[in-house]
């Protein structure tokens, strides 16, 4: 299994066979944004993926390949909200979190994933990176968003997966009504 030509370190077969070791046992697998990403785990096990409205034509032509090559993909276009199930997914998975500049938004992100988690379901990002400030920062993101068991994994160099699982229910639940407040800064 390999990414395209020009997904460097985050699409090597290393990386994307780990990626799907570690996620195999955590499905439905539900990808955030990326194509790419989807198409290529499609050919381990079912996954679906939420695009925004402006990816609606490359979408279309991800979903046409994956039904010529009998591979289980399902392309929704999302908009803003994540039209998922409450409790139903095992994995949601996101390239390049730390893309996202406002931490405070990277943050909601996470929070606003946390109620379509099944109680073993896992929250993963996939970030191409060498520094490990941006490994902290992630770390810390998965923090304060109440994920557990938070580890990260370099299958390549220059390739970062990080990984963590859904909190108790009853810590989803606050978690998700009252956003923590970082001291010095204003929170909605």
């Amino acid at each position: 299994m390999r990414g395209p030509l020009l997904s460097g370190p985050l699409g090597s077969a290393p990386t994307l066979n780990r990626v799907c070791q570690l996620l195999q046992e955590h499905q439905p697998i539900v990808v955030l944004s990326a194509l790419w990403l989807a198409e290529a785990l499609a050919s381990s096990f079912p996954v679906l993926a939420l695009v925004e409205e402006e990816k609606r034509t490359a979408a279309l032509r991800a979903v046409k390949r994956a039904s010529k090559a009998a591979l289980p993909l399902l392309v929704v276009s999302a908009g803003e909200d994540v039209p998922l199930r409450r409790g139903e997914v095992g994995a949601i998975l996101i390239e390049n979190l730390m893309d996202v500049e406002d931490q405070a938004a990277a943050e909601d992100l996470l929070v606003g994933l946390l109620p379509a988690l099944r109680p073993d379901g896992v929250v993963a990002s996939l970030d191409a990176t060498k520094h490990q400030e941006t490994e902290a920062r992630l770390a810390a993101l998965f923090l304060a968003a109440a994920l557990t068991g938070i580890t990260q994994v370099r299958p390549r160099e220059s390739a970062l997966l990080t990984i963590g699982s859904a909190p108790p229910l009853t810590v989803t639940a606050v978690r998700t009504a009252w956003p923590l407040a970082v001291p010095g800064e204003p929170r909605e």
